[in-house]
C-alpha cells in the first residue's frame, strides 16, 4: 500500500510539473500581455502571465466580469477561444461566433476599472448603466421608433429605493417599444425580462406555450422520432417518404478540443444517413430560440457543394458602423444534400435559428414556409450591471446578400402559411400539414 501511495504521489508530482511546464509554454507572450480594449468599445481584457480578466465597460462604469487562468492552450481546448496578435491588434476568435473580435492595446487599465465597487448599487446606478450601454451600443432605436435620449428622464433620483420587481418594471418602462428579444436584463437568480412582445397568435392566457407547440409538432410528425446523440435534434421517416427533422435549439455537445460547427455537422451527418431513404426533407425550426451561429452553419453545410456567401454584418461603432464581415457557408463535403427540402419557421424562430434560415434561403432546392422569423439576428453584446445583474443588447446589423435588412421584420418566407390560434389550442398543426402537402406535390411532379 505504501508503494502505491508513493507511486501516486510521484505521478501527481509529474502531472503538476507537466502542467506547470505547459503553462510556461502557453502563457500569454510579450506581444499578447497588456490591456486591450474592444475596437468598438464595451470590453476590456487585462492579460498577465497568470490571469486573464475581462471587464464590462461603458461611459458610466467599468465592472469586472470574468477572471480565468491565462493558460491559452487550455482555454482554446476547453472553451474554443483563440487569441492571436496581428498588426498591433489582439484578435479573439470564440467558438459559437462566426466573426472574430478585434482589440486595440491601451496604456493601462482605465481608472473606472480600478475604482472600488460600492457595496450596494442604487436604482439610479443601474438605470444609468443600462441607459448608457444602450445609448453607446444599441443599433436599432430608429427601427423601433424610439427616442432613447428622451428615456434618460426616466432614470430615478439618486436617493430612490426600489424592490427588484419595481426595478424590473422601471427598466421595462424605459425600454417600451423595443420589440427585440436580444434586449434583456436580470440574473440567473431572479430570471431575465425583455421588452419584446409575443407573437400576435399566441394568447396571454397561457393556452399556447413553446412546450405545447413542440408537443403538437412531434405528434403531427406522424412517425416515431429518434433523438440524435449530443444535440436536441429529433428525426423520423414518415410513411409518405418525407424525412422529418426537428431542431429544437442551436446547441450541441462539443468534444474537448473540438468546435461546434464540426460537432453539429457530425451529428447531422448521422441524421441524414438514417433518413437516406427519404424522398424529401422537412426541417422544423419554428420554435427554436437560437444558440450558436456556428451550430447553424454545421447543419446548413450539408446543403451546398461549394462555399457560398450568405449574409454580411456590421457592428455599431459610435455613430458609424464597422466594415462589413461576410459570412461564408462552407460545404460539409462535395456531395451536397439535394433532395427537395422545406424549412418551417415562425415568429418564435429566433437568433441563431434565423441565421440558419438566412443560410438555407440561399440554397436553390430549399423552400422557407410558414411565417417570418422573430427578427432578432444580432449577436448579443453583454454587460455587467452595478447590482450584478446582466444586460444584453443588439449591436450588429445583418444584411442578406441582396442588401435586405430583416431585423425586427424577420427573415421572409417563400410560402406563407398563417398560424391559427384556435387550431393550435386544439392540438392541430396546419403549418405542418401545408409543408407536407407542398413536399408531396413536389415529389409527385
Amino acid at each position: 500500500m505504501k508503494t502505491l501511495f508513493k507511486m501516486l504521489a510521484l505521478s501527481g508530482a509529474a502531472a503538476l510539473l507537466a502542467f506547470g511546464t505547459s503553462w510556461i509554454i502557453y502563457m500569454p507572450n510579450s506581444a499578447e500581455r497588456g490591456v486591450w480594449r474592444l475596437a468598438t468599445v464595451g470590453i476590456v481584457i487585462d492579460l498577465t502571465p497568470l490571469t486573464a480578466t475581462l471587464y464590462s465597460e461603458t461611459r458610466h462604469s467599468c465592472l469586472k466580469d470574468l477572471v480565468f487562468p491565462a493558460h491559452l492552450k487550455l482555454v482554446e481546448l476547453a472553451e474554443g477561444a483563440v487569441v492571436t496578435v496581428d498588426n498591433d491588434q489582439l484578435i479573439l476568435s470564440v467558438d459559437g461566433s462566426l466573426d472574430a473580435r478585434h482589440f486595440d492595446k491601451i496604456d493601462a487599465l482605465p481608472q473606472a476599472c480600478t475604482d472600488p465597487i460600492p457595496s450596494t448599487a442604487t436604482p439610479h446606478d443601474v438605470f444609468t448603466a443600462v441607459w448608457t450601454a444602450m445609448d453607446d451600443h444599441y443599433a436599432f432605436f430608429d427601427l423601433h421608433n424610439v427616442n432613447w435620449a428622451d428615456r434618460k428622464a426616466l432614470i430615478p433620483a439618486p436617493e430612490t429605493q426600489m424592490s427588484d420587481d419595481e426595478l424590473t418594471q422601471g427598466l421595462l418602462d424605459m425600454m417600451e417599444g423595443i420589440d427585440d428579444g436580444h434586449v434583456h436584463f436580470g440574473s440567473d437568480a431572479i430570471g431575465f425580462d425583455s421588452p419584446s412582445q409575443r407573437p400576435a397568435w399566441i394568447p396571454a392566457d397561457g393556452s399556447i406555450t413553446r412546450q405545447s407547440l413542440f408537443d403538437t409538432a412531434l405528434n403531427a410528425a406522424a412517425t416515431p422520432l429518434t433523438k440524435a446523440e449530443g444535440a436536441e435534434v429529433y428525426f423520423g421517416l414518415r410513411p409518405d417518404g418525407i424525412g422529418y427533422i426537428m431542431v429544437r435549439e442551436m446547441d450541441v455537445t462539443v468534444p474537448f478540443g473540438g468546435n461546434s460547427t464540426d460537432a453539429m455537422a457530425g451529428v447531422f451527418e448521422k441524421v441524414l444517413a438514417e433518413l437516406s431513404n427519404a424522398k424529401a426533407l422537412l426541417i422544423d425550426v419554428r420554435y427554436n430560440p437560437g444558440g450558436s451561429d456556428t451550430v447553424s452553419f454545421g447543419i446548413a453545410s450539408h446543403f451546398t457543394a461549394k462555399s457560398i456567401d450568405v449574409f454580411s454584418k456590421t457592428t455599431k461603432n459610435g455613430d458609424t458602423q464597422t466594415d462589413p464581415f461576410t459570412a461564408v457557408l462552407h460545404p460539409f463535403d462535395t456531395t451536397a444534400e439535394d433532395r427537395p427540402t422545406v424549412v418551417m419557421t415562425s415568429r418564435l424562430t429566433g437568433s441563431a435559428a434565423e441565421i440558419f434560415t438566412m443560410a438555407m434561403r440561399e440554397i436553390p432546392n430549399v423552400v422557407i414556409l410558414g411565417e417570418p422569423t422573430s427578427g432578432g439576428l444580432s449577436d448579443v453584446m453583454g454587460f455587467v450591471l452595478p447590482n450584478d445583474w446582466r444586460l444584453g443588447l443588439s449591436n450588429q446589423t445583418y444584411l442578406s446578400m441582396d442588401g435586405a435588412l430583416f431585423e425586427s421584420i424577420g427573415v421572409p418566407v417563400d410560402v406563407a402559411v398563417d398560424y391559427d390560434t384556435s387550431a393550435y389550442q386544439s392540438g392541430q398543426d396546419p403549418v405542418m400539414d401545408a409543408a407536407i402537402a407542398h413536399l408531396i406535390a413536389g415529389i409527385l411532379n
